[in-house]
């Protein structure tokens, strides 16, 4: 029987292989063991807004990060509070406000609190605008989080890097939102806002309707698709001489 060389090494590298793996579970357990497929396929998180989750049939996904663009009044803030909204349902999210202009009132529900399953951090200062990064990182490190959101001034590239490594790492969805990205920006997935037209006024329930053009883009930026999204505002008192609630604050908007 003949016997090649490099079955020889085949057969060697296997037994050093055994070796190691026995000598690893000596002393972590059983430390290296197979993934299954529902450890590394868990579904994305979903918006409840039906054309968004068209175009991302798979949520916005976990061990990510997706990127969200577009200028005021483009309806992209409206689109992150349905997403938390989905999301806290079956997850604990978190969502850095970096600017401090997100609006409390229309974030929280009818008894002035925000859901359980959400944490809100917020600067001091609006100088401290530059350490939401910071913060989304903290949060990301403690893999307490299925969803963390970004709200605010995008990271630098290399922050970006750090960001998307650790929601890898802890399997979390990480979204940043914001007004424009620097160049050499990655990825996974993008999705870009633009303003659709007025609103279609108070539908039934005290609802305000406005459409929102929103295109889908990989890591690449290459678009790939794009729907028109009929977004939702819901006042927080149908007794309010308001038309509909902002998602930030009317101050913070005058000073964009």
């Amino acid at each position: 029987m003949n016997v090649t060389r490099e079955a020889i090494l085949s057969t060697a590298a296997a037994h050093d292989l055994t070796r190691l793996k026995q000598e690893l579970e000596k002393r972590f357990g059983s430390a290296v063991r197979p993934l299954h497929a529902t450890e590394e396929q868990r579904p994305g998180f979903r918006t409840g807004v039906r054309a968004l989750d068209q175009l991302l049939p798979a949520g916005v996904p976990r061990g990510a990060l997706s990127l969200w663009t577009g200028e005021e009044t483009s309806g992209r803030t409206a689109a992150v509070r349905a997403l938390v909204e989905a999301a806290t349902r079956e997850t604990l999210a978190a969502l850095v406000d970096a600017t401090r202009t997100l609006d409390p009132a229309a974030w929280c529900g009818p008894h002035g609190h925000s859901a359980p399953g959400l944490w809100v951090a917020r600067p001091p200062t609006p100088e401290q605008v530059m350490e939401g990064a910071w913060v989304a990182e903290a949060l990301l490190r403690t893999g307490a989080f299925g969803l963390v959101v970004l709200d605010g001034p995008a990271p630098d590239a290399t922050e970006a890097h750090r960001l998307r490594a650790l929601a890898r790492e802890t399997d979390t969805a990480l979204l940043v939102s914001t007004p424009d990205a620097q160049p050499g920006w990655k990825a996974d997935v993008r999705l870009e806002f633009r303003r659709g037209g007025q609103g279609t006024g108070l539908g039934t329930g005290g609802r305000y309707r406005r459409g929102a053009g929103v295109r889908l883009a990989r890591g690449t930026g290459a678009r790939t698709g794009e729907r028109m999204v009929e977004l939702v505002h819901r006042p927080n008192s149908l007794l309010d001489t308001a038309p509909w609630t902002a998602d930030r604050r009317a101050a913070a908007r005058r000073r964009a």
